[in-house]
């Protein structure tokens, strides 16, 4: 029986689920992983406990790597996006794996977390973020001068306007009674 190959695209986002969960541990913040649950949580990826019993912090996690010096991978999108908010949860953290790393790893244990940068974003500073990425790249035309469609394709923001959320933990700790 022939061994069913895991494709990159897929492993990623699990990588980066699975690593946000671990990194929420290690700064004290109590997570919970969705894994198969997600249908009952849409656009959730992990639940962060709060004070409050009666109130739980939603957390989206978005992986990928950046395809162009100094931006950051924000996330892919679809037509649906340009009309409805792209991010729903309390949280989205960006996970962006070195581009070298994510292109030539080979799923025999390679990856580290130093192959890992995370952005913590609150989930309306997100959308902005995320659409403010998109006009720019609808604004740079094609090589052929026509305009640029965005009926599909990945979003990247520039790295200036990302670096407050780089590593920003403390953004989820006070939520957990810190």
């Amino acid at each position: 029986m022939k061994k069913k190959t895991i494709r990159k695209i897929e492993s990623h986002g699990l990588i980066g689920e699975a690593a946000v969960y671990t990194k929420c541990w290690m700064h004290g913040i109590r997570a919970y992983f969705l894994g198969h649950l997600k249908r009952n949580f849409p656009g959730s990826d992990l639940i962060l406990e709060t004070d409050d019993p009666r109130r739980n912090l939603y957390v989206q996690v978005k992986t990928g790597y950046p395809t162009k010096k100094h931006e950051v991978y924000l996330a892919m999108h679809r037509e649906k996006d340009l009309s409805e908010g792209k991010f729903t949860a309390d949280f989205v953290v960006f996970v962006n794996l070195d581009p070298k790393v994510a292109r030539t790893h080979t799923h025999k244990g390679e990856l580290d977390f130093a192959a890992f940068s995370y952005y913590i974003v609150p989930g309306y500073e997100a959308n902005s973020l995320f659409y403010e990425a998109l006009q720019r790249k609808a604004q740079r035309p094609k090589r052929d001068g026509m305009p640029r469609k965005l009926t599909h394709g990945e979003v990247q923001a520039r790295e200036e306007d990302m670096a407050k959320y780089r590593n920003a933990w403390r953004l989820l700790k006070p939520f957990d009674g810190e």
